[in-house]
């Protein structure tokens, strides 16, 4: 519905509803979230943002932000586009964008991403590649190349005896 404003002036509308705060829904996306409690395996693809709270074995290939929260622990890899690291990563971390590591947060491996920073008692295992080149990795390229059934059925084999719940997120 609108109104017509000035009166007789038939080139100009007013609608009501202009000034209201309108929400976007279309452009947030659900949170992927890996809850503590058992240890979860597989790999996941995603364009959502994820929230690591318990234990994951597996590869992490994420376009969004990347959250290990203090007590989680993540064994394999993560490409994305940004990480906050809290907690442990046994795996490399490949990032588009901005790596922050949180205090006492461990990764042993290697990191490679276009921004850094490391809080007090954080420690990394290998080395450090902070260039602003990293800015054009491709995360879909990086999951064709780790995404071969040679990979899926090594992860399979490691972790299939283990007590466990599978995640396959696409």
């Amino acid at each position: 519905m609108y109104l017509d404003c000035p009166p007789g002036n038939k080139s100009h509308r007013f609608y009501p509803m202009l000034f209201q705060k309108k929400t976007n829904t279309t452009d947030i996306l659900p949170a992927v979230q890996v809850v503590s409690g058992g240890v979860y395996f597989g790999i996941i693809k995603t364009l959502s943002p994820i929230r690591i709270e318990g234990d994951f074995k597996g590869i992490i290939f994420c376009t969004n932000k990347v959250i290990i929260d203090k007590k989680a622990t993540v064994s394999g890899d993560i490409l994305c586009h940004e990480i906050v690291i809290g907690g442990l990563i046994d795996g490399n971390v490949v990032c588009k964008s901005k790596c922050l590591l949180h205090a006492d947060a461990m990764v042993n491996g290697v990191i490679r991403t276009a921004q850094f920073e490391n809080g007090e008692n954080s420690s990394v295992s290998g080395p450090v590649y902070v260039s602003k080149d990293n800015t054009s990795i491709d995360v879909d390229e990086y999951y064709e190349l780790f995404n071969k059934k040679e990979n899926l059925e090594k992860i399979k084999e490691e972790y299939f005896s283990l007590p466990q719940k599978l995640i396959l997120i696409s």
